[in-house]
């Protein structure tokens, strides 16, 4: 059966109790830039133009507790100290047999990942 979707995802969609906060966090740490934002309901967030999030407001926020996916990164050692220099809550860079990851909460809670593949 040919798949219904393609390999590439064309956005994250996350939720954020404050928008404004949460936008200049990711923003601030991991590069991405504001590109459209109405911050009673949703911030849209790109990287060179190309929409990669949406941050969407909610005011009964559970954090994620386990990463559901992960940002891929050409230098995983720099954007660990990155995030660790910024304050962020890192945790350790795991080894496997083709990548590298770790996983850091950004500032509403949320698990992310980060990873380098070889």
């Amino acid at each position: 059966m040919k798949p219904l979707i393609g390999a590439k995802l064309n956005g994250v969609m996350l939720y954020a109790q404050d928008l404004r906060r949460a936008s200049t966090w990711y923003c601030d740490n991991l590069g991405l830039q504001l590109a459209e934002h109405h911050f009673d309901d949703f911030a849209e967030l790109a990287i060179e133009g190309q929409y990669v999030m949406h941050l969407f407001k909610v005011y009964d926020l559970t954090p994620i507790s386990r990463a559901v996916f992960s940002f891929q990164t050409d230098d995983i050692d720099h954007a660990y100290q990155t995030l660790v220099n910024n304050g962020a809550e890192v945790y350790s860079i795991e080894v496997f047999g083709d990548h590298k990851s770790f996983c850091f909460k950004d500032c509403e809670g949320n698990m992310l990942m980060m990873s380098q593949y070889a």
